[in-house]
Formats: structure tokens, C-alpha cells, sequence
């Protein structure tokens, strides 16, 4: 599991809280297998987004918010009409203190001892989570410790309106995440889903239909995705030109890999080379 630990350190406010908004397309992979310590809470507003926590699949519509507690093994996919969303995330280790109430009720969450149901429309939860944004864009004119109540508030709507028995957790597949793992760290080279099921023992069919149940997407589709998003990383930050950025991505057809960024962002790799200039 370490091997899909996010180490990309987020910057929080001064009230312990890390705001982002964002918007993505149709059938796009915004969130990559991965873990971290701290709460996440995805809050759909538009479009919906195919949800795999600890490789169970759940599917969060507008209105609709998604709870990711500390190491749970997650990756997100946008559906048809894409989805745009606002993440709210903290450690909760910050927010404990010398309380009674922080040692039942926040410490079992550090310790994965206490468990919510990860999709909720609670309309009580939906407002707090409003008020939260609203304050995050008006941060100057706000005191720190108003958003920080407001995150107390929620973490007790959740024991009152989420919480489920742990023992009914899913557990990650230990074995399926070496796949995983090992895909995000060649994806690079030239792996396919055959030659990915025989080195971990796997059937083909078993293996592709096993993938889809863990990320929501085919190994083909992943791999391309992951390609795709380093190719435009690489656009958009070096001076390499096309045509070795495809290369050092695992695209050995240039005309295919074009047509691929232009389906998968709108614009062409040249074009959007351009932009930054």
C-alpha cells in the first residue's frame, strides 16, 4: 500500500484547511490510484464522478458528497456529462486537542477505527459545506477559527448521519495494488494488458474485467491517460518538441498520440504548446 502513498506535500491556510475547485470533461481520470493521511471531501456540483474507494466502486451525483477518510486507497473518474467539484481537505490530526471528545471520536478516525458511508446528500452536510467555500472566498474578511468550527460541526454530522460498522469495510487488494503500482511507474514503456496479466498471474479476461471493478477504466485507457498526463505536463513546463515529448511518453505514433491529446483536452499538443509562450 506505501507504494500509492501521495507525496506531493498540499499547502494549507491558516485554519488548517486546503481549498481547490475544479472542472474536468467528459470520461477523464482527474484522481489516479492513491493514498494520504489527510480527509478528503469531494463536493459534486455539476456532471458526476465514478468513485473507487479500496477498490469499491460508488457513484457521486450533483448535490451529492464524496468522504475520503486517511489511507484509503481512491481514484476518480468524471461520467458522460464530466463533473465539476470542490475539494475540502484536512488532517485531523491538526485538529485534535486535549478534549475527551477528541480521543473518541477524532482518534479513532486517525487510527481507521471509525468508518462513514462515503457518498452523502444530507441536506445539513451539504450546507455546512457551502458555508465552508463561501468562507474560503472570503478569507480576508473572515477569522480562521470561524472555518474551523465549521469543520467540527461537519465531523459531527458525519457520526450522526455516516457512520457505518468497520467490519463491513472492504479491505484493498494487496496483490491487484502491485499492478496498479507497477502500471504507474512504466506506464512509460510498452505494457499492455496481456503482458501485465502474465507477470502477476493473472487471465487476461479475469485480469481486464478486475481492472475495470478497481479504476473504472481498461488498462488500455488508464495507461493512455497517464501518458497523456505527463505529455502535457511536459508541454506545458519544457522546451522538448513534440515529437520526443510523445516518445519519452510511450507514444511511438506521433499522428496517434496527436489525436489522442486533442480527444482527450480539445486542442491540439502544438496549440497548446503555443499557450504558453
Amino acid at each position: 500500500m506505501d507504494a500509492f502513498q501521495e507525496l506531493t506535500p498540499i499547502i494549507y491556510r491558516k485554519n488548517g484547511i486546503h481549498f481547490l475547485h475544479l472542472r474536468y470533461g467528459a470520461n477523464e481520470i482527474p484522481i489516479t490510484a492513491h493514498w494520504h493521511n489527510r480527509i478528503e471531501l469531494l463536493y459534486i456540483t455539476s456532471g458526476s464522478l465514478e468513485v473507487y474507494l479500496n477498490d469499491v466502486h460508488y457513484t457521486a451525483e450533483s448535490g451529492e458528497t464524496v468522504i475520503i477518510l486517511p489511507d484509503t486507497i481512491h481514484c476518480a473518474s468524471t461520467g458522460p456529462n464530466g463533473a465539476e467539484y470542490h475539494v475540502i481537505a484536512f488532517d485531523p490530526e491538526k485538529f485534535c486537542n486535549a478534549t475527551i471528545a477528541s480521543d473518541n471520536y477524532l482518534l479513532p478516525l486517525i487510527q481507521q477505527k471509525t468508518w462513514f458511508y462515503p457518498i452523502t446528500n444530507h441536506p445539513e452536510i451539504e450546507n455546512i459545506l457551502k458555508e465552508l467555500i463561501c468562507l474560503s472566498k472570503n478569507e480576508g474578511s473572515c477569522h480562521p477559527l470561524t472555518a474551523l468550527g465549521k469543520i467540527y460541526e461537519l465531523l459531527g454530522l458525519f457520526y450522526q448521519h455516516c457512520a457505518v460498522d468497520i467490519s463491513q469495510i472492504r479491505k484493498p487488494d494487496e496483490r491487484f495494488g502491485a499492478v496498479l503500482n507497477y502500471i504507474n511507474i512504466h506506464y512509460t514503456e510498452d505494457i499492455s494488458s496481456k503482458n501485465l496479466s502474465e507477470k502477476f498471474g493473472y487471465d487476461e479476461a479475469y485480469f481486464c474485467r478486475r481492472f475495470k471493478e478497481a479504476t473504472g477504466t481498461s488498462p488500455t485507457k488508464y495507461i493512455r491517460y497517464l501518458r497523456l498526463e505527463k505529455a502535457q505536463q511536459l508541454l506545458r513546463t519544457g522546451r522538448e518538441n513534440i515529437r520526443d515529448i510523445a516518445l519519452s511518453c510511450g507514444f511511438s505514433d506521433i499522428c496517434y498520440f496527436s489525436n489522442c491529446f486533442k480527444r482527450q483536452f480539445g486542442i491540439s499538443p502544438r496549440t497548446f504548446q503555443n499557450l504558453k509562450e
